[in-house]
């Protein structure tokens, strides 16, 4: 049996503390609670009008998490969201996910990252991080949760600075941070005039708010709005129900 992992910063002094110190707190945020329930209204903006998502995401460690992601593209609003979405579901090292649009499922083992590449000999800019409890990689919900990569790929790499603290996510207090021409992988949207708002929340080191800025528009805006930490959870929260005509895919 492995042993449990703990933060390395368990928590903050009061007052600010210096952006190294806050992106430390923040890779080891999951550590700082047994289970949580989160929603993530994630918006985007560009020629073609707005883009909404909402993310559903229920977590308890380890291993255990379900991530429903409602899509809201065209006319419809909320009856859109809940038409069309997706939910992922990780328990006991297998992930399956189910698309309402197609109406099919898919079960699969979960794949681990490369052995070696946490080892503790690798300076710390080449390690990946290996969450206690996996989320869809590259989704919203796993930056927000786990924002070790995103801190190290991302917000390293602009001048930052705190600006602050707000209140968000009911009532919570966070950090806010700008980050000014942060690296983007993107070449289209790699400009010196993108900036991003960053809010961290002081207790557990989640991201609460990230919004995107090109000069003074905002091509971005996720927030989170509502966060439960140690929620109980039942077992029956990490499977799929899916109905006797779904067709699975593989």
């Amino acid at each position: 049996m492995q042993p449990v992992r703990q933060p390395e910063i368990i928590a903050l002094e009061p007052e600010a503390p210096p952006l190294g110190e806050l992106f430390l707190f923040m890779r080891d945020a999951e550590l700082r609670f047994e289970s949580m329930r989160m929603r993530i209204i994630d918006r985007t903006f560009n020629a073609l009008g707005e883009t909404r998502q909402s993310v559903e995401v229920w977590l308890r460690h380890p291993g255990h998490a379900k991530v429903t992601t409602g899509f809201d593209t065209g006319p419809g609003g909320d009856s859109a969201l809940r038409k069309n979405f997706r939910v992922w579901v990780t328990n006991n090292g297998e992930i399956q996910i189910y698309d309402s649009v197609s109406n099919t499922t898919s079960r699969r083992p979960a794949l681990g990252a490369p052995r070696g590449t946490d080892d503790r000999s690798l300076p710390a800019f080449g390690r990946v991080y290996t969450p206690l409890t996996d989320l869809p990689h590259g989704s919203v919900a796993d930056t927000f949760i786990h924002p070790h990569g995103f801190c190290r790929n991302v917000l390293t790499t602009g001048p930052a600075s705190i600006l602050g603290t707000v209140r968000t996510a009911g009532e919570r207090e966070a950090f806010l941070l700008r980050v000014d021409h942060p690296r983007r992988a993107e070449v289209l949207n790699d400009r010196p005039d993108r900036w991003l708002e960053v809010a961290v929340d002081r207790m557990s080191g989640i991201i609460l708010l990230l919004v995107e800025h090109v000069g003074d528009r905002v091509t971005r805006h996720a927030d989170v709005e509502h966060l439960e930490l140690d929620a109980p959870i039942a077992d029956d929260a990490f499977r799929i129900f899916a109905s006797q005509g779904t067709a699975r895919i593989f």
